[in-house]
């Protein structure tokens, strides 16, 4: 069918303005303009195209939001890291050195060329393989560089949208947001007038504050950043300085190679991850930790709530399959780090009464308001009021005349003001996060001030201690722990 021109002049006419202003289009076209002034300001087309490596050595301090050493603190360690991507390539080499409240030091290396990976501990002198990595592994670290966020925002400007302008200390920002091949939406904070990418930020879950913005945000005025501060949900969890931001220089082969001295890490087998230890006294491990559990007459008693809703799930599963209709009345966890209670919430929504020390109470009166809408967990589809029964002399028996587990508070120690242990009487045993670990594959035990305070305990206690159950690792005898302790102190 011919068209009439009159016709046509008349759809162009009314279609044109229409679409003009159409919100996606309109959306794309200023996100755009934002790109392509960030692409000038860090140094044009050409060159991001042509970036093939970059590379920071940095040095700050890790912001221990959910590890300081009492609720609702930010202790600080230091951090170093040094970093190496090749984009080209899709491979990293990176080393850092840190540490943890309470005498925690590591230092270890990860090296990704493809589709091969290998990790290694600098303090413990073993290396693995890691099998088919993540490519996530290396697009989270695409956020220590500004040049990488802008050229992958240069490549995926199709699918870019402005979110709108805000100001980042009086100056005003076009916001852009985009996915990247891992599908995680991302907002890059532009300066509108100089181009220069100040903040990037990304929707998150995390198991005490439930939604949440990962923030990381570049210090300095230039393209070249002296340094970036990572916030989640407002509070600051890392202030680094940038000492080198070198691009484009080459990343030798032997740097991806692991140390040859060091020996294979080999995790002891597991069939089954529910290990019985006595009638009626278990652990399950869940999320790579363990969780003990209890079989009373009439009730289930759990120690410890780590990592977050899917691993406490995973642990409930296990619990129930070796306890049946029996329930989970009583939660208690060693101390309030997001690896050791991270998960509570999940025992809240079973029902189960938290047993908490006195300075937790309030931090778990937080939690459980917590809202977890980008990601419902447990609690979110059960909701159940917060019960709490707060031990307030240090010491909580739990008994049916059959079996007993006494919770103690050691004191305060260098990791936590206040830590709880489970002494399991018909063991012998005592049950404990953070105060002695050991790697899953058996090695030696490794004191630090933090186990050294542990040991002070035991021996002042009176209780009959032959080994030490832990949340991380394996068990470990007293003589090992004695020995541990001793060459610490040599």
């Amino acid at each position: 069918m011919r068209v009439k021109p009159s016709r046509l002049i008349f759809f162009l006419l009314f279609a044109m303005p229409a679409f003009a202003q159409n919100p996606t289009y309109d959306s794309y076209l200023k996100a755009q303009t934002a790109i392509d002034r960030a692409v000038a300001a860090y140094g044009g087309a050409a060159a991001l195209r042509d970036l093939k490596t970059v590379r920071i050595e940095a040095a700050g301090e890790t912001v221990h939001r959910n590890q300081s050493r009492r609720p609702f603190t930010f202790d600080r360690t230091p951090y170093k890291i040094d970093l190496a991507i090749d984009a080209e390539k899709t491979s990293l080499v990176q080393t850092v050195e840190g540490g943890y409240p309470g005498g925690f030091k590591y230092a270890s290396g990860i090296a990704i060329a493809g589709t091969e990976g290998r990790s290694w501990d600098a303090v413990r002198k073993t290396r693995r393989i890691i099998p088919n990595p993540p490519f996530s592994i290396l697009r989270q670290r695409y956020r220590y560089f500004p040049h990488l966020l802008i050229c992958d925002a240069m490549r995926r400007s199709p699918g870019a949208r402005h979110l709108g302008v805000v100001k980042i200390k009086g100056v005003d920002h076009d916001v852009i947001s985009f996915s990247n091949e891992d599908n995680v939406n991302q907002s890059l904070y532009i300066d509108s007038k100089s181009g220069r990418l100040t903040k990037v930020d990304v929707l998150t879950s995390d198991p005490f504050e439930g939604d949440a913005v990962l923030e990381t945000i570049y210090t300095g005025t230039g393209a070249i950043p002296s340094g970036r501060i990572t916030r989640v949900a407002g509070a600051m969890t890392e202030e680094l300085r940038y000492a080198k931001y070198e691009m484009n220089a080459a990343i030798p082969e032997t740097a991806y190679a692991l140390p040859a001295d060091y020996s294979e890490f080999r995790a002891a087998p597991q069939s089954d991850p529910v290990q019985k230890h006595a009638d009626g006294v278990y652990t399950v491990v869940a999320g790579g930790y363990n969780v003990l559990f209890v079989e009373f007459s009439n009730h289930i008693f759990v120690m410890e709530a780590p990592g977050g809703d899917n691993v406490s799930r995973q642990a409930i599963a296990a619990i129930k399959r070796t306890i049946p209709n029996k329930p989970i009345k009583y939660i208690a966890v060693t101390h309030h780090h997001d690896d050791h209670a991270g998960g509570i919430r999940t025992y809240i929504a079973e029902g189960a009464t938290v047993i908490a020390l006195p300075n937790e109470k309030p931090f778990f009166e937080k939690v459980v308001t917590s809202k977890f809408v980008l990601n419902p967990d447990s609690l979110s589809r059960n909701p159940q009021p917060l019960k709490v029964e707060v031990i307030s002399d240090g010491r909580r028996v739990l008994s049916d005349g059959t079996r007993t587990v006494e919770l103690h508070d050691i004191g305060s120690g260098p990791h936590t003001e206040q830590m709880l242990v489970a002494y399991v009487p018909a063991l012998k045993a005592v049950f404990q996060g953070d105060l002695l670990n050991r790697p899953p594959n058996g090695d030696h035990p490794i004191a630090n001030d933090t186990s050294a305070h542990f040991w002070n305990w035991i021996e002042a206690s009176g209780l009959a201690v032959e080994k030490i159950i832990p949340v991380h690792g394996t068990v470990t005898t007293m003589d090992e722990f004695r020995k541990a302790v001793a060459e610490m102190k040599q």
